[in-house]
């Protein structure tokens, strides 16, 4: 029920997103679009829980001026000694800037879900998307890059 849930609500997220984008983006703008499942390299650690995958959803508007506006949401996978641990990143962009590599980064202020019941964080993020997957900066702590497994991502 709880993958049911978020399939529905990702679907949701991705209509709003694409067709917000699709009305916000104009000349010198730069847009981030897409919803997906990703991996992470085996022994990634983040906070004592081993990741082993993710679900993602972004709608991002990028200006030239590194201003930008959107939604990131990212659902790490993962376990503990004690089971399996879901952590769930809901984000507002705030700024970001297309690379000379075609890739975008972008971050703003996070809520952090641990997953473990305590309640959750306010904390910075950044993240550098790329059509084969993202790499995600939660506080200071850097994950290593989650490589797109199903569905994609949309630079434009």
């Amino acid at each position: 029920m709880k993958r049911m849930t978020f399939v529905f609500v990702l679907a949701l997220f991705i209509a709003t997103t694409a067709a917000t984008s699709m009305i916000l983006v104009g000349a010198g703008t730069t847009s981030v679009t897409g919803a997906g499942t990703a991996a992470f390299p085996d022994g990634t650690v983040f906070n004592g829980v081993t990741l082993s995958g993710s679900q993602f959803g972004k709608g991002i508007v990028v200006n030239t001026d590194g201003s930008a506006s959107g939604d990131f949401y990212n659902v790490l996978d993962g376990s503990t000694p004690l089971g399996p641990r879901s952590i769930t990143l809901t984000g507002l962009v705030r700024s970001g800037s297309l690379n000379p590599d075609g890739s975008v980064t972008f971050g703003g202020t996070s809520s952090l879900d641990m997953g473990d019941g305590t309640p959750a964080t306010s904390v910075p993020f950044s993240v550098t998307a790329t059509s084969q997957g993202l790499t995600l900066v939660i506080g200071t702590t850097t994950l290593p890059t989650q490589t797109l497994i199903a569905g994609g991502i949309d630079i434009q």
